[in-house]
């Protein structure tokens, strides 16, 4: 493969010290230093926005776990229910605006509007559980207007970790900067699954849980209200931050005229879409083959934990060698491993260690790529505009899981008779919640999860041939984004050319200064 200094446009190995003289370095340009410096107050911002994915992470999936209770509460049917992780659907379309709002308008007003839309309607979430304020015959009607406002809020928190890393932090730091705020929204999913079993006891605790959920979401809009005063630090942290970027629109052209982005698109979209649907259907595909919600859950916890350990090694490691591709590719082809051995032995009985190795594999690879894409996704298309080029990643993976869906709806198939003896699901996918741990880490598609309980709760499904397909979708998608995919740093390259043409402008300088006091 070809070394990093040839992707940015030389035939020798590249000096780390220029590439990073971004950081911490000042240089002279127009008679003026030009400094690119990092503030402390980057760590505030992006604990802003962890917090803020926290909370609407929270917000998607907070009756889950209790969906019998909340069912019960309302008094409406858990196919009701489920709507309220379907509305998350709302977030492709809004997707876009949110990609123009953040390249337009800035980080902060892409995080003011996400925030405010989110704790708006947690609070609206809340009001409607009282019934002395709101009769209980529209309290549900209510608390679905409450969650259609958080899922409006979830691309203008989900797409802005990318942009925050290239604004506020050095070339250095980005990548693990986009791992701390992607990986926030899972640990949200963490968060909420544990509250719940520990503040609901009955269905008259429902209006204490939503109560409680809304805390870290009025957290999260005052501290962006009061404490983020600007998109931007005073003085950018790199070359590539204090460029000019393409507007949305413009961005929009580069896109589509990208050979390589439209690839790792399409491929990033395919690992993404498989990795969140195989995390919500996990519970149907394991107990069908006699493995109870136990295990289920601490498999789905299993992908959860190792994919965040996955994503902050992997952040760690490309800020250091800057090596993108190779560890996508990687990534990708060690997630295709670890799914063909879930293939295998999902449809066994009794193949616990076998099961548990290939997923926790899974995760550990399958998400922990996630934030490298990102970062890939900015050099190819550079200088589009970090929110831009995220932005169509996530609704690439959010279509694909829809597909995936119906994909799993036609292929799979009702246990035979001899099978039944053997299955576990007895309906529990639906009416307790316990399989919350196997929804997606990675949010909207995976709420689709919620049709396949539906019509699984009351008939076990042989899901053999659909998993197959799956790992075949994988492993198509992992030969053409190796074989195929390449792409030139463009942004590296950017920051490279800058530092090496301020040395010159600045060395030239002082010769032609240090020859007129000779001559004078």
């Amino acid at each position: 493969m070809a070394t990093n200094y040839q992707r940015l446009g030389g035939g020798e190995p590249a000096n780390r010290s220029v590439l990073n003289t971004s950081v911490n370095t000042s240089t002279e340009e127009s008679g003026s230093r030009i400094h690119y410096r990092v503030y402390k107050r980057r760590w505030y911002v992006l604990a802003v926005l962890c917090v803020l994915n926290i909370s609407n992470a929270m917000a998607w999936i907070t009756v889950a776990p209790v969906a019998d209770k909340a069912a019960a509460y309302f008094g409406v049917s858990l196919e009701q229910i489920n709507w309220l992780s379907i509305i998350f659907g709302l977030g492709i379309p809004v997707g876009f605006i949110a990609s123009w709002v953040l390249d337009t308008y800035g980080l902060r007003t892409g995080l003011l509007l996400g925030a405010w839309l989110n704790i708006i309607g947690l609070v609206i979430r809340y009001i409607s559980s009282v019934h002395k304020i709101i009769p209980s015959d529209y309290s549900f009607s209510v608390v679905i207007v409450g969650q259609s406002i958080c899922a409006i809020a979830q691309p203008f928190l989900l797409f802005a970790p990318t942009k925050l890393a290239a604004q506020w932090f050095p070339d250095n730091h980005r990548a693990i900067a986009n791992t701390i705020g992607s990986t926030s929204n899972p640990f949200g999913l963490l968060v909420a699954f544990a509250l719940c079993s520990v503040i609901v006891k009955n269905d008259g605790d429902i209006p204490n849980l939503l109560l409680y959920f809304t805390i870290p979401g009025a957290v999260g809009a005052l501290m962006v209200t009061l404490g983020m005063w600007s998109s931007i630090p005073p003085t950018p942290p790199s070359a590539s931050a204090a460029d000019r970027h393409e507007s949305f629109f413009q961005g929009l052209k580069k896109i589509i005229r990208s050979g390589p982005f439209i690839l790792l698109v399409i491929c990033f979209g395919a690992g993404f879409a498989l990795f969140s649907t195989v995390t919500s259907i996990v519970e149907e595909i394991l107990c069908a083959r006699g493995y109870n919600d136990s295990f289920s859950d601490l498999c789905g916890a299993l992908m959860i934990g190792c994919g965040m350990v996955g994503a902050l090694i992997a952040g760690l490691l490309v800020d250091k060698y800057r090596n993108f591709e190779e560890m996508a590719k990687i990534g990708f082809a060690m997630t295709s491993l670890s799914f063909i051995v879930f293939a295998v032995f999902s449809h066994m009985r009794d193949k616990e260690p076998y099961i548990i190795t290939s997923l926790s594999l899974l995760g550990l690879f399958g998400f922990g790529i996630y934030p490298v894409c990102l970062e890939l996704g900015v050099e190819c298309v550079y200088p589009v505009s970090e929110g831009t080029s995220a932005g169509f990643m996530a609704m690439s993976g959010q279509v694909q899981g829809m597909l995936l869906i119906f994909v799993y709806n036609g292929l799979s198939t009702k246990l035979s008779p001899a099978e039944m003896q053997y299955q576990q699901c007895n309906g529990t996918s639906s009416t307790n919640g316990t399989n919350s741990f196997s929804h997606s880490m990675y949010s909207n598609h995976s709420m689709y999860s919620k049709f396949m309980q539906t019509s699984s709760s009351t008939q076990p499904m042989d899901t053999t041939v659909t998993v197959l397909v799956y790992a075949g979708y994988l492993v198509l998608a992992t030969v053409i984004f190796i074989l195929f995919f390449r792409t030139e740093y463009k942004r590296m390259r950017a920051e490279h050319f800058s530092a090496a043409d301020h040395v010159l402008n600045y060395s030239s300088r002082n010769i032609i200064q240090q020859n007129r006091s000779i001559y004078s």
